[in-house]
């Protein structure tokens, strides 16, 4: 949520607005009209409305009045509506003490299931009016739709773009896509990918990957079979290429993932200690998601391959909480470093598992990328560690 003192000093626009008071029985045909408005934006972020705040921006406060709502009783009324597709707009109410006075802010999450509207009529109890069935209520900039009228034909348009994706750019057109998983399929025909059946401009290629490149990594070691085998998987939307991804397929060739970023605390001391990882809210992650969930499909892991992968890869959020983890991190430098040196028995039983796919004389085998890859599978368990406990 914005910081309240921005909300309060800035003017009413397509994010928020002000109220002085609660909704009044009466006026619940105005509260419905409000919410559906700011969830009926075009843009992609929470709105909120501000109520104990009257228009020229000074805090009256709600604790007196008789007619507030916390956030169970606020969604039960709204549940209680005759939504169109059911499709409820998931509000929370959250109480802030200010100036000696108490506000509420109803925080309207951010939906791709625009436009939302009534199904049926609705004329609230005691309201002063109703709202009519498929009656569309849209903000722009700070004003509502008049409870009298229908939003206009260039709102709603904005609005099923939204719902389809239509106003973003590809790659996170793309994202939206990837996570309709069960809408996904593997092929093979003359090419081996995965189709999106709802719309197939949207397809993705394995390709050979023709450098010669490191035969495992530190996050295939709890596998059963560590050695891997790289290829490419290229996104196409149409006959553009989106973008592309390294993927290994590991334990034997059972299931894929896409290779996972290398990251360092204190990259540019001589000694910076290596990790695996992938963000979170990336597109690069979108297809990792999918690749491992897809049923009938040769890609997706079991449960025990998914769970040691993820024992030695980091999922930061976003790239901001990786920045800030690191940075709390590259001041423990010496003590993550004495905390993950592996123990001859973890060198011993790594030694042993590459054994089964590896010749002694093979690159994979030298002690020094045994050591490397222990430490860096600890590296990666000391952050995933670290960041459950912040």
């Amino acid at each position: 949520m914005e910081p309240i003192d921005i909300l309060l000093t800035s003017p009413e626009d397509e994010y928020h607005d002000f109220k002085a008071q609660w909704y009044s029985q009466s006026d619940k045909a105005e509260l419905i009209k409000d919410i559906f408005s700011f969830v009926n934006t075009s843009h992609h972020e929470d709105c909120y409305l501000i109520i104990g705040v009257n228009d020229n921006h000074n805090v009256t406060g709600v604790e007196d009045d008789e007619n507030r709502l916390n956030t169970q009783k606020l969604t039960d009324f709204l549940h209680s509506l005759p939504i169109a597709n059911s499709h409820t707009p998931k509000v929370s109410v959250k109480p802030i003490r200010i100036e000696n006075h108490t506000i509420d802010i109803i925080i309207i999450n951010d939906t791709l299931d625009v436009p939302v509207y009534l199904g049926k009529n609705k004329q609230p109890k005691r309201a002063k009016r109703p709202i009519h069935a498929g009656q569309i209520f849209a903000r722009e900039n700070d004003t509502n739709t008049p409870i009298s009228d229908s939003a206009s034909d260039y709102l709603v348009e904005r609005l099923w773009k939204k719902r389809f994706g239509l106003d973003l750019p590809i790659q996170q057109r793309y994202k939206a896509k990837l996570q309709d998983m069960n809408n996904w399929e593997y092929f093979e025909t003359d090419k081996i990918g995965f189709l999106y059946n709802v719309n197939p401009d949207y397809c993705m290629f394995l390709e050979d990957d023709d450098e010669n490149r490191y035969k495992v990594e530190s996050y295939a070691l709890g596998q059963y079979r560590s050695r891997m085998y790289w290829q490419k998987l290229v996104l196409k939307y149409k006959n553009r290429t989106i973008d592309e991804f390294l993927v290994v397929s590991l334990d034997g060739a059972r299931f894929m993932t896409l290779v996972p970023t290398l990251g360092s605390i204190a990259f540019f001391n001589d000694n910076p200690l290596t990790f695996q990882y992938f963000i979170a809210d990336s597109l690069k992650f979108s297809v990792e998601k999918l690749l491992l969930s897809m049923k009938n499909s040769p890609t997706a892991p079991d449960g025990y391959q998914k769970m040691n992968l993820f024992q030695r890869i980091v999922i930061f959020n976003n790239d901001q909480q990786m920045t800030q983890v690191l940075k709390e991190l590259t001041s423990k430098q010496n003590y993550i470093e004495k905390q993950c040196t592996p123990s001859q028995k973890e060198i011993n039983s790594c030694r042993s598992l590459l054994s089964m796919d590896f010749n002694s004389e093979d690159i994979e085998m030298t002690q020094l990328n045994i050591e490397h890859m222990c430490q860096e599978a600890n590296v990666s368990q000391f952050i995933i560690r670290y960041l459950k406990t912040t």
